[in-house]
């Protein structure tokens, strides 16, 4: 049973009462660095069970790092906001306190393969154990850390956190937010709801309580007419985001990979589970106006429970700014040169379930993993590769260790040129993306809603290095 009546008002971002006092949008509190190097960042994260407080009066437990160079620091949902520079070194010490072994991927990062997090190569961390990351960060943007061993239930009871990396000529707003947007379903006493039924399996888990930075919807208080940066993570399990602030432009600058050649406006941002975007927004409103960020169901599943929810009420305040919108620093991306006609085709697939509890099979060229054979391809390689959906629900498609390009959409040349690790592929659709296989190791290639690829909707793809 949800948990509704005396929270009512909480639950799906609804609004509150006009007599209710303000509740202030959560932030994401920042890691404690313990390196003085100023181009090494070094942090020490705890995964254990806590108990927080997601609806008021009520408690839940919840899966969560903690900072353990805190001594302060209790865990939080999300994990702690790690920030750096492109091209520092970043270590990160994890140490295991659940009751259940965990991995730590980097979504996002080209890392060595030891260090992605990937439990067929690198282990899991049992309970009790600890381990050590130590990687150059060579990609710019916001990306997330969370586990890739039971990621379904690992990351819905709150096992995820950002990390920002800034580059050195990163367009400047006076006030930057990151928001990570998420969802939960709570029964009556509190509890995180982690028995999977049939809507939970197909579409993903998807919880009547909406969350921005690992509280329910707040109030943020803007200058009216200020440029404010949006650095946006959806790291839900199956919840598609879009976003819609009053009638106003987002305007897109980066995707998951980073900065965009141009950016492009729009007045309605989907976000897939996995995916971030990076946003300029103009708060175009007389001091005294309400605007509410919202979000409505996008996609045409019988799972869709409709909107729009409220996420973050910006009350705007004076004297009214004059910002302009910051130019974007000139960037190049090379389109990556492929020969179009041999790409490599993958068909995601689901099925009713054959054996009691399955729910459903999900599969990639019909093979399940774990018992998919790999497939092989040569270090530097270019190849196409078309992801196609067989099914009427959408699948956002990951790879690990490297990004790519989106070229086309059912044969649609896509306009804007930028690096993604995470694309959503609709039903009955096609996507063709370009990838260069730069990163030798073995690496994943799944979808992100973690129901799915726990059961089966992933892949192995290994990058065989240069004369090995």
């Amino acid at each position: 049973m949800r948990h509704a009546l005396a929270t009512a008002s909480l639950v799906l971002g609804c609004t509150p009462p006009d007599d209710a006092p303000a509740r202030l949008l959560a932030e994401v509190a920042a890691a404690v660095d313990l390196n003085p190097d100023p181009r090494v960042v070094e942090v020490e994260l705890v995964a254990e069970v806590a108990e927080i407080e997601l609806l008021p009066g009520t408690v839940t437990e919840v899966w969560a790092y903690r900072d353990a160079a805190d001594p302060q620091a209790v865990a939080t949902l999300p994990g702690p906001r790690i920030e750096a520079e492109l091209g520092d070194r970043l270590i990160v010490h994890l140490h295991n306190e659940l009751p259940q072994g965990t991995t730590l991927h980097w979504h996002g990062l080209r890392v060595p393969e030891l260090m992605d997090g990937n439990p067929m190569i690198s282990g899991t961390v049992m309970s009790g154990s600890s381990t050590t990351v130590d990687i150059e960060l060579r990609d710019a943007g916001l990306h997330w850390y969370h586990p890739h061993v039971y990621a379904d239930e690992q990351i819905q009871r709150g096992l995820q956190g950002p990390l920002l990396v800034r580059a050195p000529d990163d367009p400047v707003a006076a006030t930057e937010r990151v928001l990570v947007l998420d969802d939960v379903a709570l029964g009556d006493d509190g509890a995180i709801g982690l028995d999977a039924n049939q809507d939970d399996i197909v579409f993903g888990r998807r919880g009547d309580v909406l969350l921005v930075n690992g509280a329910i919807p707040g109030v943020a208080r803007a200058r009216a007419g200020a440029v404010e940066r949006w650095r946006l993570l959806n790291s839900s399990n199956g919840r598609f985001f879009a976003l819609q602030l009053a009638d106003l432009p987002l305007r897109v600058i980066g995707w998951d990979g980073g900065l965009l050649t141009e950016s492009y406006e729009t007045r309605e941002l989907v976000i897939a589970p996995g995916e971030r975007y990076d946003v300029l927004v103009q708060l175009d409103g007389d001091p005294g106006e309400l605007l509410q960020l919202e979000t409505r169901a996008p996609r045409p599943d019988p799972g869709d429970d409709g909107g729009p929810y409220t996420l973050v009420r910006f009350e705007l305040g004076g004297p009214r700014a004059s910002d302009e919108l910051p130019p974007l620093p000139p960037r190049t991306i090379e389109p990556l040169a492929f020969d179009p006609d041999t790409p490599q085709r993958f068909e995601l697939e689901h099925t009713p379930g054959e054996r009691e509890g399955t729910g459903a099979i999900f599969t990639i060229n019909g093979e399940r993993w774990p018992l998919n054979l790999p497939i092989h391809v040569d270090q530097d390689q270019v190849e196409a590769w078309d992801v196609v959906n067989l099914g009427e629900h959408r699948h956002p498609f990951h790879l690990h260790g490297m990004s790519f390009q989106v070229l086309s959409i059912d044969g649609v040349t896509q306009p804007l040129l930028g690096w993604k690790d995470t694309v959503r592929v609709e039903p009955e659709s096609t996507t063709r993306i370009a990838v260069r296989y730069e990163n030798p190791g073995m690496w994943m290639f799944h979808c992100t809603i973690p129901e799915h690829a726990e059961r089966g909707m992933m892949g192995d793809l290994h990058v065989m290095p240069a004369g090995g």
